[in-house]
């Protein structure tokens, strides 16, 4: 007898089991119940160098840097001189490496919710900074929509193409050079 409620035990747990799974439409399938969007930081970061936006701000230090010449201020001379060059160089690392491109999606942190809204996900992420992702997951490309966001003009958009089948620069291979 008490094997026999066992057995209906166990019976009972798989039919309500089988019933659940029918119920949540995947039966038989192995389909992904979460979807990621995910994004190339490098194309990001080059439509938000090439947007008026950087624009603006690059001509707005210029400018602070003919003033500090032009008043003499030595010490802001120098920080501004620094900052240049420095600049430059994680501009390389965002665009030709893997860089992260957090200060650049700070920018447009209202818009995100909107694209993953759009792509149906409930995360966004770059995809370089996902070493695996499980087969239950889909990955939903959604590069294209955020750096539409820094409005790139044609030749930009050809370039971002054409990115799409270079692998970026090793981190640790990309030179320290301002001038590259």
């Amino acid at each position: 007898m008490k094997s026999l409620m066992i057995i209906l035990c166990i019976g009972l747990a798989c039919a309500t089991l089988v019933s659940f799974t029918a119920i949540s439409g995947n039966v038989g399938q192995n389909k992904p119940t979460i979807k990621i969007g995910v994004f190339d930081s490098r194309v990001v970061a080059l439509a938000y160098f090439r947007s008026e936006e950087f624009q603006l701000s690059m001509t707005e230090l210029h400018k602070k840097h003919q003033q500090a010449k032009a008043e003499n201020n030595d010490s802001l001379i120098k920080v501004l001189e620094k900052e240049g060059p420095w600049m430059q160089i994680r501009m390389h690392q965002q665009v030709f490496s893997n860089a992260g491109a957090s200060s650049i999606m700070s920018k447009i942190t209202d818009a995100i919710p909107d694209i993953a809204r759009e792509a149906g996900v409930v995360l966004i992420v770059s995809k370089w900074e996902m070493p695996y992702v499980d087969s239950s997951i889909e990955v939903i490309d959604v590069t294209l929509p955020i750096a539409k966001l820094f409005k790139p003009n044609e030749q930009t958009l050809k370039i971002i193409e054409q990115m799409k089948s270079q692998e970026p620069i090793p981190f640790d291979k990309l030179p320290l050079d301002a001038t590259m």
